[in-house]
């Protein structure tokens, strides 16, 4: 397995914890870093402000992404990866508690290669990722 850098977008410290945990605890060989929301996101993808030294801030693989976070949301930020040429074939994982239809279908639209409902153990995302 090739060892990828992850970016997770997770506003909910809860939420990140359980997953960050679990994602030590499956001891995959990537590179996981996290942001707090959607704004964030973008800045470190545009490789901005502090986020400008890609030695301690790598353009990522994948992008795991929460659908509602602050300042920008999921839908948001793939609206804008969706403009950026280079970020254009950039996988684009969900991580939501939202079972909506509409949600998905707009995830979907937007390109999202998979969308996992969020749960107390991340199993299937940690799967995925294996």
């Amino acid at each position: 397995m090739v060892p990828k850098v992850i970016l997770l977008a997770e506003d909910n410290p809860d939420d990140a914890f359980i997953f960050q945990t679990m994602f030590k605890r499956a001891r995959l060989p990537h590179l996981l870093h996290r942001v707090e929301d959607g704004q964030e996101a973008i800045v470190w993808l545009s490789g901005e402000g502090k986020y400008a030294n890609r030695d301690q801030y790598p353009l990522p693989g994948l992008l795991l992404l929460d659908l509602k976070m602050p300042i920008k949301t999921g839908f948001e930020v793939m609206e804008w990866l969706r403009t950026q040429k280079q970020f254009k074939a950039l996988p684009i994982v969900i991580l939501s508690s939202s079972e909506e239809t509409a949600d998905v279908k707009r995830a979907t639209e937007l390109g999202a290669a998979k969308y996992f409902l969020k749960s107390t153990t991340f199993q299937d995302v940690i799967q995925y990722l294996s």
